[in-house]
């Protein structure tokens, strides 16, 4: 890691030293002033500019400004979005100051909604307009958690683990498999934009319905997002750089409380007298002892527990004989704290844009690095990006954008082979769960500085996280990514346009992971091995458009876009392993230094492809009537013959309330539209390449037979190995939308309300094979129908309370109300999904929310004997265990009496985003409620009832119950109770609300007369708090569970899953 951060930090002082040389200094005459707006307050981030030139210089918070200008210059232009803009002739003065008017056409805002641009006012599709400008001015990692709370009908979940990209839900979901939205970044389709760093980020608009979305056909059924990167303007050279350096750490309720070495031993005694058998403990049945050794035995070797042999000991990770360890015990190691850490974060950014009427250009070097919270884990992260643009002749643009981006990982358990994954631990393998999993009583080392391990007495067989996290710290994984495209626009005459744009997304990918020799463990490791992986993903994008824009008479408005698209992608990934090494050493590490065979694998690379054609009509009737109609047609590699051509209409139609007469009479209506829309979209993201095709495999072990019998050469012969089916049709999605948006008191307050209604038919699982079937690899069929129905709504308002207090407010709202409507899988009504040892815990069915929890009715505990008597028959059943409800009332507890017993979706969900501005000061804080749904949480199997031994929390000694504690939860403690643990009920599941301050920022901006001297013409210092606070009352450790792994059939499962750390944040952001 040290040779990479070295590496990439000389690369950026090169950029800086190179940015810095660039700086002309030269001036005639100094200009200064104050812009301010009719109230008298000074106005920042007001573009003012020498007409006719490339000088320029930006207000800073008060609105005050310096510039210099050369002999002869006559006009300055002073700009802002929200502004009219003014030109003040210059004369002979040297101070100038200005006063700008609102701008209550601020609708004219042009706004990318696709292959094309629309003005605010003319949009009738369901676009959300991200407010970057507040956004991006608080730091986040990636794309995927700016976006949380900031756009209605957005739901975005996330875990703590560096690198983990943020999953993403745009109105529920379209698809029980893959829901991610398609992200469109400068005109260039992709579905992972985790490597896209946000401070190169210009704008976002998210498309929800198919007005606004369809032009992408059948990779918009998820929505679209689009994203465009800053680019280059007008003016002479600005620089800037934005960083910052915090410090994560998880806040102290995350970390549940844990027995200690003697709440464990009162547990252990407490089980037995539950169980009514004689309490027997190796390591415990003379107390808690001073030593451990390897197989305890404190009744056969009393004197091991107090004075062992020290010339036994023996660990040696190169031997294949038995360990030998001897450990003092622990009085309570806390495993959870042994296990993390503060962690630092940092990141750089320089910019510099500039340009001339002739071609403009906008770069950017970025350094993200971050350390785990988990001890020895972490994240380097290298982004360059260049936007360019150039316009030779007056008929002829030409540009490009491109980026570059290099991901440095380590700590990875396994081998992430997508780059997107980042290290997302969420299962078993999970540090978070082995520290749950460790019993108290191990220390973390031995007598002699080594690693203590399960070998030493009762400690089961869980990895100890110390040793796992340390063993892992040089597994690393390597990510490269090339994006971009190349596009030229034509203006044939003035009303007709010509485009192309070629982009391609390559991604590689490399690895690799050793697995060590493991003596300390109670079921130990004995042959070390290593893995090596690579992998490149390449696509490319052909877009040819032509575009012609036509006004009529002042009462017509008229815009046809035509397209051809053709897309292809490919995956190809090989990987190989080999064991029993000689050394540990990583710099021995390689496929060639094993004693074994090497092992390989590799990925068939089948091509995905996809042709389209596309169009789309817009016309405007005296700018308050409005219609647009979109088709496309896509021919997908996918789907067999029959099906693989999908056409997808939408239509829209918007009125402008605010132009009618009869509205004119309410003078604070700036403007007011009523729109809706309907059409069609499919989606072919959840099936293979080779989905319609089947495939055989030969070889000597599985399809060999000797023939004649006369024990000659064998024969080999092929088997199916994965079935085809070439009938799988799209995933059709019709969707509906209605809106209203407004603008009052000349932009004082904006609003809009939709309401929305999509249905998705033909939807898409693996088929599920009978018992009678050989094991082959299986389809995916069409099964069924879903509904996501609910309502988005924004506010936004901006405004002073006084001359130096300015506030700016923003609001969303999120409501969907999702039903699996139909499901028919080769005649089962029903889907079950498990996680975990639990089996089946959650269920689709026709009439039910999508992944509904599914378990046994916990009623309570028996109180008593005649209640034991009276209930239904059932595993278990005693005083003081859990009552399961009859659900059928057969007096017999059984698989009929399962039922729904949760529902993963919220109610809503609101973010707010409040700004406050106090002269050179400015706070932000954004506040995100979720509220209404469940969470299974299935890391209380791990700490609460009994499965493997390891660590309990201490709720099993507080909340079990006891004839003293007849109100507790738990059942009865028992040594032989393996029911209770075996089986999914209610106990799991709990309330997912939460209010959480997802961030809280406070900056000062330092006035122009401190820093002009020193060449910047902006200078804010900031210090941030992410996750500041949160309320709920879900006991586990983060209620903002979303999704596990990247299917909505396991959402809202606590899986022992990373929870997000409270980071504080000091950033600088300098302009040059």
């Amino acid at each position: 890691m040290k040779h990479f951060y070295s590496t990439y930090m000389r690369s950026i002082k090169l950029c800086l030293l190179f940015c810095f040389s660039a700086i002309l200094t030269y001036a005639q005459t100094n200009i200064s002033g104050k812009v301010t707006d009719k109230s008298g307050s000074g106005i920042p981030g007001v573009s003012v500019v020498v007409q006719g030139s490339t000088t320029g210089a930006v207000t800073d918070a008060n609105g005050s400004y310096q510039i210099a200008a050369k002999a002869g210059a006559r006009t300055l232009t002073f700009s802002s979005i929200g502004y009219t803009l003014k030109n003040v002739e210059i004369g002979t003065k040297t101070v100038i100051d200005v006063t700008l008017e609102e701008d209550v056409n601020s609708l004219d805002e042009i706004v990318v909604t696709g292959y094309t641009s629309e003005r605010k006012k003319d949009i009738i599709g369901s676009v959300a307009v991200v407010n970057t400008k507040s956004t991006l001015q608080q730091p986040s990692s990636n794309l995927g958690n700016m976006l949380q709370g900031r756009a209605p009908g957005v739901t975005v979940s996330g875990t703590g683990a560096p690198g983990a990209p943020a999953k993403v839900r745009i109105r529920g979901f379209t698809s029980f498999g893959n829901n991610d939205p398609l992200y469109v970044i400068d005109g260039v389709p992709t579905d992972n934009a985790n490597a896209l760093n946000p401070q190169d980020i210009e704008s976002v608009q998210v498309l929800k319905d198919p007005v606004s979305a369809s032009i992408y056909g059948s990779r918009a059924a998820n929505g679209v997002i689009v994203v465009t990167t800053k680019q280059g303007t007008s003016g002479k050279t600005t620089i800037s750089y934005d960083g910052y350096y915090g410090i994560q750490s998880l806040p102290e309720r995350v970390f549940p409380s844990m027995m200690n070495t003697q709440q464990y031993y009162q547990y252990l005694q407490a089980a037995a007298a539950g169980a009514g058998i004689p309490f027997k403990s190796n390591v415990f049945q003379n107390g808690i002892p001073k030593y451990l050794v390897t197989n305890t035995n404190v009744t056969a070797n009393p004197n091991d527990a107090t004075n062992p042999d020290m010339s036994k000991y023996n660990y040696d990770p190169y031997s294949y004989d038995r360990t030998y360890q001897i450990a003092e015990t622990s009085m309570g190691t806390n495993w959870l704290k042994e296990a993390t850490q503060n962690a630092p974060v940092q990141s750089h950014q320089i910019t510099a844009t500039g340009g001339t009427d002739k071609g403009t250009y906008s770069l950017g070097v970025n350094y993200f690095g971050t350390e785990g919270i988990f001890k020895n884990t972490g994240l380097n992260r290298v982004t360059v990006r260049a936007n360019t643009r150039f316009k030779p002749t007056k008929w002829l643009t030409i540009g490009e954008n491109l980026q570059v981006a290099f991901t440095n990982q380590y700590g990875a358990s396994g081998n992430p082979f997508n780059s997107g994954d980042g290290l997302d631990f969420n299962n078993e393998a999970s540090p978070w769960y082995l520290a749950l999993r460790t019993v108290p009583f191990l220390p973390v080392y031995d007598v002699k500085g080594n690693y203590a391990g399960t070998s030493l007495g009762e400690a089961g067989s869980t990895p100890v996280p110390s040793s796992t996290l340390a063993r892992n710290k040089d597994n690393k994984f390597n990510g490269f990514n090339l994006f971009g495209n190349l596009y030229a626009q034509i203006e044939v005459y003035k009303d007709l346009t010509i485009s192309s744009s070629f982009g391609i997304d390559q991604n590689m990918t490399n690895g690799y992971n050793f697995i060590f020799i493991t003596p300390e463990k109670a079921e130990p490791i004995r042959n070390n091995a290593f893995n090596e992986y690579f992998g490149r993903g390449f696509s490319w994008t052909w877009t040819n458009s032509i575009q012609y824009k036509k006004d009529f008479n002042k009462d017509h408005s008229l815009k046809i876009f035509a397209a051809t698209e053709s897309i292809f992608s490919q995956f190809r990934g090989i990987s190989g392993s080999r064991n029993d090494y000689d050394f540990n050493d990583p710099d021995f590490w390689s496929l060639n230094t094993g004693k074994n065979l090497p092992q390989n694998s590799g990925s068939p690379g089948t091509p995905r492809t996809l042709y389209s054609l596309m169009g789309k009509v817009e016309y405007q009737l005296m700018d308050k009537y409005l219609f647009s109609a979109t088709v496309r047609r896509d021919a997908s590699s996918v789907f067999g013959p029959e099906s693989r051509v999908g056409i997808f209409p939408a239509f829209g139609i918007g009125w402008r309330l605010s132009e009618e007469s009869f509205m004119k009479s309410i003078p604070f209506v700036t403007d007011l539209k009523l729109r809706a829309g309907w059409g069609q979209m499919g989606s072919q993201r959840n099936v293979g390449s080779a989905n319609a095709y089947s495939f055989y495999s030969a070889g000597l072990g599985n399809t060999a037979y000797d023939i004649t019998g006369g024990n000659g050469l064998p024969i080999i012969g092929y088997r199916p190995n994965v079935v085809g089916n070439p009938a799988t049709k799209w995933e059709a999605a019709e969707m509906t939308n209605v809106g209203l948006d407004g603008t009052l008191w000349n932009g004082k307050l904006d609003f809009s309300i939709e309401y929305f209604n999509n249905t998705t038919k033909d939807l898409l699982v693996d088929r599920q094979p009978n018992g009678l079937e050989p094991t082959v690899g299986q389809p995916k069929i069409n099964v069924g129908t879903m509904v996501n129905k609910g309502i988005d709504i924004a506010l936004s308002t901006k405004g002073k309370f006084t001359t130096d207090l300015g506030y700016s407010i923003g609001a969303t709202f999120t409501h969907y109300k999702n039903e699996a409507v139909k499901i028919d899988a080769e005649g089962s009504s029903a889907l079950l999904f498990g996680a975990g040892r639990l089996g089946n815990i959650q269920r689709v069915e026709g009439g039910r929310p999508l992944a509904s929890f599914w378990g046994w009715q916990v009623e309570g505990n028996f109180q008593s004997q005649a209640e034991v008597d009276a209930h239904a028959a059932m595993p278990y059943k005693r005083v003081g265990s859990w009552k399961i409800k009859d659900i059928n009332g057969d007096k017999v507890i059984d698989g009929n009496d399962q039922t729904y017993i949760g529902n993963p979706i919220p109610k809503f969900q609101i973010g707010t985003d409040i700004s406050l501005t106090y002269k050179n000061f400015d706070f932000q804080t954004f506040l995100f409620w979720n509220y209404g749904n469940d969470i299974y949480n299935y890391t209380k199997w791990a700490t609460h009832l009994r499965g493997f031994v390891g660590g309990y929390n201490t709720e099993v000694l507080t909340d079990s119950w006891t004839p003293q504690n007849t109100s507790g939860r738990l059942p009865i403690l028992n040594a032989n109770d393996t029911y209770s643990g075996s089986i999914s009920t209610s106990y799991y599941v709990e309330s997912g609300s939460f209010l959480r301050a997802r961030q809280a920022q406070l900056g000062y901006t330092l006035p122009l007369k401190w820093i002009s001297k020193a060449g910047m013409s902006r200078a804010r210092i900031y210090v941030q708090v992410q996750n500041l606070f949160t309320i709920t009352k879900y006991s586990g450790s983060d209620p903002d569970i979303g999704i596990l792994g990247n299917s909505e059939l396991q959402m809202g499962v606590d899986q022992f899953r990373t929870p997000a750390p409270r980071t504080v944040l000091l950033g600088v952001n300098i302009g040059l």
